[in-house]
This record gives structure tokens, C-alpha cells and sequence, in this order.
């Protein structure tokens, strides 16, 4: 697997989690599907990592 930063629906939800070094953490959870991409783009910045969004690579934000 490939090191990075997902959102998954998690319900009514969203789910930003951190793969890394063949280990995942749910980072947190969001209500709106636009407050997770925001967060999950924030954390990727701090990690160097991309985001990803049902496999598929999200672009335009990575610091």
C-alpha cells in the first residue's frame, strides 16, 4: 500500500485517515464532505503525503 492520506465515508460521515509504514489511524471524523477534504489536505501538508478519495488521487492542495 502506498503511504497516504484517505477520506472514507463513514456512514453519514467522513473519515480522514493516515496510511503510513504499512500502519492506518483515523485521524478524525467530519460531518461534511468538504470540512474532511480541508482537514485531510492539512494533515497531508504536515506529512508530506498525497490525498487520495476512493483510490483516487485528489490534486490542486498539497503543500
Amino acid at each position: 500500500m502506498v503511504d497516504q492520506v484517505r477520506i472514507e465515508q463513514k456512514s453519514e460521515r467522513f473519515a480522514i485517515v493516515l496510511e503510513h509504514g504499512g500502519s492506518m489511524q483515523e485521524m478524525d471524523v467530519r460531518d461534511t464532505y468538504k470540512d474532511a477534504e480541508d482537514f485531510a489536505f492539512y494533515v497531508a501538508r504536515r506529512v508530506k503525503l498525497d490525498v487520495y478519495v476512493n483510490g483516487q488521487k485528489l490534486l490542486g492542495r498539497k503543500g
